[in-house]
């Protein structure tokens, strides 16, 4: 069925033909306890369409959506249905994101306990939980595990149950037409091999610590050496795994799109070699979007409140570099992230929102729940 947004060359198109430059909101629940649902309703979807908002990127837990191997658990997605009617009420489409934090529920949120392979390396949890990706040895065993596709008890590679989902939920949304798109996997890790990375970025922190982020030469040395293992596993690991999940998608559904990110160090800037994915014979797969996030490298600290845009002009700098090589169009699948905005952060939203309309780049902010009680109005539904 055809979809309320599509593709044609370089830009979206609304089903009325007219172009299509989406300011999102990414609404995920990461907590277990309501089995990953949000508590949204009509009048949240009514909120943003009047603050201008045209597309949300709704979280899909792993966990939640097969919490035992081959079983899609029906009222989860009827739940998740039940959100995507309350979108398509107001005329916002949604596409689907395949979240993922530290790869577990075990851990954060996304794959499930059956999926998870620690290999009985120890998990360790830092103050900073996204510090985990870099000095848990479990963490970065459990992606290691991922990308070499490690049999489950049913005898199947996770991934290949990975894959699988992706194929279930382009068939049951073939037909809906604002399920327009699914993120593929949020902000993909390299497993072990970021663990060297992190023990690079560790080292350039511990010297000089916030200083380091003003020196431009340390900063173009660390980033010279993080590369070399990032564009290493999305050369030789991540984009044939795009391959092959964009070819089973296009097994089912030709028309929804098919939304992938670079690895997680693209991030704060690292620049990335991720492509669009391609059939076996070369051809670049239909219908595409490059979904890349950007954060500010303080962000979860407590000193992202000073805001400042030096840090995100470089990293974003980067990210739409790349965003302008590769021949499919682009959204900023995640930025900002002020749970409690400072003056210096809505300085920060403002410059990015002006960058970001420069390079007619659409974005989706990260998270709904910052919204109404946070003085945001003034840097974000302008």
């Amino acid at each position: 069925m055809k979809k309320v947004i599509s593709v044609k060359g370089k830009k979206i198109f609304s089903e009325d033909n007219q172009s299509f430059i989406p300011k999102g909101i990414n609404m995920v629940c990461k907590d277990k306890s309501k089995n990953y649902i949000g508590d949204y309703n009509e009048s949240d979807f009514r909120f943003l369409r009047e603050k201008g908002f045209n597309l949300v990127r709704l979280g899909l837990i792993w966990d939640g959506a097969e919490p035992e191997p081959g079983y899609y658990d029906k009222n989860y997605f009827r739940r998740i249905d039940k959100i995507i009617e309350m979108a398509a009420g107001e005329k916002i489409p949604v596409f689907l994101d395949l979240h993922q934090d530290l790869y577990s529920s075990v851990f954060e949120d996304g794959a499930p306990e059956w999926a998870t392979f620690t290999d009985d390396q120890e998990h360790v949890r830092t103050e900073l939980w996204s510090e985990s990706y870099l000095l848990s040895p479990a963490v970065q065993h459990v992606f290691d595990n991922f990308w070499n596709n490690t049999r489950a008890v049913d005898g199947t590679g996770i991934r290949t149950h990975y894959i699988q989902l992706l194929k279930y939920l382009a068939e049951r949304y073939k037909d809906n037409p604002y399920v327009v798109g699914l993120d593929i996997m949020n902000e993909p890790f390299p497993g072990s091999a970021g663990a060297v990375a992190g023990k690079k970025i560790a080292a350039f922190m511990a010297d000089g610590n916030l200083e380091a982020l003003s020196d431009d030469k340390k900063i173009a040395a660390l980033i010279k050496d993080i590369y070399k293992i990032t564009s290493k596993f999305e050369e030789e690991i991540l984009n044939p795994f795009y391959d092959e999940a964009a070819e089973l998608i296009r097994s089912v559904d030709k028309e929804i799109i098919f939304m992938f990110e670079a690895n997680y160090f693209a991030n704060a800037g690292v620049p990335s070699v991720v492509r669009p994915a391609c059939y076996e014979d070369g051809r670049v797969i239909e219908n595409q979007i490059y979904v890349p996030h950007g954060y500010d490298i303080l962000v979860d600290t407590e000193a992202y409140s000073q805001g400042g845009v030096e840090r995100v002009d470089f990293i974003f700098g980067n990210i739409l570099r790349h965003a302008e090589e590769i021949n499919v169009p682009a959204i900023i699948g995640e930025w900002g992230c002020y749970p409690n905005a400072s003056e210096g952060q809505k300085e920060q939203a403002k410059y990015l929102l002006n960058l970001f309309k420069q390079h007619e780049v659409g974005n989706v902010y990260f998270e709904y729940s910052h919204l109404k009680d946070n003085n945001l109005s003034s840097c974000l539904f302008l």
